[in-house]
């Protein structure tokens, strides 16, 4: 199935529909780094920083400097921003949402005698790995195709419109494609886009997120060598509303097509399940080197979809005089299968100042993390149960998601300064582009943070900033033909503020 590599479709099987497309998979892998203020506002730099809650999730060889326990809750507010560009529009969209950030407890306990294992804990923590709050929107006049090519296209390809009840099918019933004498389907709205243009306007809204339960421990080695690791359980919810409409901007009456608008919506829920191990190596008191790997995270998903059209077809001999019809399938579609997500390798550095076994001489700290992330490396998969056909779509997806995407640099950078019972902090952090760049894909994100920080009488307070800058794309549609569609560049913009309370126990 060629579409594959080029078109978010929809194929049945048994009364259900697979409307995964690589941009999924994507969406559930390329994720910014978590963690408390504190590690937030240090550009989310955390492999080798030491005893930190947040390091369940990305080195939990971390947890072996614990000396004594920590109880940890964070929460905050993030605020979004997209400037949408398509064709000659742009247009801008704003969300708001307030989150439960990386909260968790660690146990610790030292060693006696002069036993190798100095000292080891065991945590639990729980962290908001994604936030899919959101919502863009864009318009534009369009010259080279129309959503209803897309239709006819999978149509021809399916053989026949009936095998396609979510997509093709809804453009048959509202006559926004038709089929001729020799069974080949085709939409007037495209020969309108190629020789006056069509105005074409849509929307996506989501919600949802992934929030994942780490329970971990680690240990200390002689204060040289500290081990750990922590199995995530992660649970997944995305919600996404999609709207598209495209209209004719002629008065011709003839052309037997005003407009159309297609709406779906789609819910993805389900849970996973995923391994980190780390160790950090201490050469000298001041100095840090870590090392980490984390499985990918298998999970087992639900799709419920649903999608609905409207046409207006004026002057077209087959629509029994009635110039508006609506079409949406009899039952919404249930779907259940499974995701693999990258495998993801860490290295980190971190450089302390002063002495750091007392605490009034500790001057402050600078941390670094290197990531390499896998993204062509998602992995789709049917069930048994779902028959030959599913398996053999699924196998042209992850082909798909082979050729679309490709490993990526991720690079965090941090600092902090400590005056005694205050501390100031700074970061950024740098995420590499994922695609390989088949139809004018690009995407990078840009984060600079600060923050401050008081920790006196076994009781600690962080407050972090966080600003996103995010370079992307979204297509209302693909076509066989890439260079008859274009993308809407997005110019994504964040703010976050993350509050973390802590207390030694």
């Amino acid at each position: 199935m060629k579409k594959l590599l080029i078109a978010a479709i929809v194929l049945t099987s048994a009364g259900t529909v697979m409307a995964q497309t690589p941009e999924d998979a994507l969406r559930y892998s390329w994720q910014t780094a978590t963690g408390t203020a504190r590690v937030q506002s240090l550009g989310g730099a955390s492999g080798s920083i030491g005893g930190e809650v947040s390091t369940l999730f990305s080195n939990p060889a971390n947890l072996g400097f614990y000396k004594t326990g920590d109880l940890v809750i964070s929460g905050g507010l993030n605020m979004l921003s997209n400037k949408t560009s398509y064709y000659d529009g742009t247009e801008t969209a704003k969300k708001s949402a307030g989150f439960l950030g990386t909260s968790g407890v660690v146990f610790a306990s030292q060693g006696r005698g002069n036993k190798a294992i100095k000292s080891s804990s065991f945590g639990i923590g729980i962290t908001r790995l994604a936030d899919f709050n959101n919502r863009l929107s864009f318009y534009g006049v369009n010259n080279k195709s129309a959503m209803g090519d897309m239709f006819a296209e999978n149509a021809n390809a399916f053989g026949g419109h009936e095998q396609d009840p979510y997509g093709a099918d809804l453009a048959f019933q509202t006559y926004w494609i038709n089929k001729d004498a020799n069974g080949n389907y085709s939409s007037p709205a495209g020969s309108i886009a190629r020789s006056t243009g069509l105005y074409q306007e849509g929307t996506l809204r989501t919600n949802g997120g992934i929030t994942e339960i780490a329970i971990g421990g680690g240990l200390n080695l002689n204060d040289k060598v500290y081990l750990g690791g922590s199995v995530g359980l992660p649970t997944l919810r995305y919600g996404a509303t999609r709207t598209f409409e495209e209209f004719d901007q002629s008065e011709n009456a003839t052309n037997q097509f005003d407009y159309g608008y297609f709406e779906d919506d789609l819910v993805t829920k389900g849970m996973g399940v995923n391994v980190k191990l780390g160790a950090v190596f201490t050469p000298t008191q001041n100095f840090r080197i870590g090392i980490a790997a984390h499985t990918p995270t298998w999970y087992s998903l639900t799709d419920h979809y649903d999608a609905y059209a409207e046409a207006g077809s004026e002057n077209n001999p087959d629509n029994k005089g009635k110039p508006v019809n609506q079409w949406r399938p009899e039952e919404e579609s249930v779907y259940d299968y499974s995701l693999q997500t990258p495998y993801k390798l860490l290295g980190s550095f971190t450089y302390l100042f002063g002495d750091v076994n007392n605490v009034s001489s500790q001057k402050g700290l600078v941390t670094a993390d290197v990531e390499y992330v896998n993204y062509m490396a998602s992995n789709f998969k049917a069930y048994d149960e779902n028959g030959i056909s599913d398996k053999s779509y699924f196998r042209d997806l992850n082909t798909a998601i082979d050729d679309a995407y490709k490993g990526a640099l991720n690079a965090r950078l941090g600092a902090e300064l400590k005056f005694n019972t205050i501390m100031a902090r700074i970061g950024g952090a740098y995420y590499g582009n994922p695609y390989k760049n088949l139809a004018g894909e690009k995407g990078n994100i840009y984060q600079g943070s600060a923050g401050v920080g008081y920790r006196n009488h076994g009781f600690f307070i962080d407050l972090g900033y966080i600003y996103t800058a995010k370079d992307d794309v979204y297509y209302p549609y693909r076509l066989e033909n890439k260079s008859n569609f274009d993308p809407a560049t997005i110019k994504a913009s964040g703010s976050r503020v993350v509050l973390t309370l802590g207390f030694k126990i």
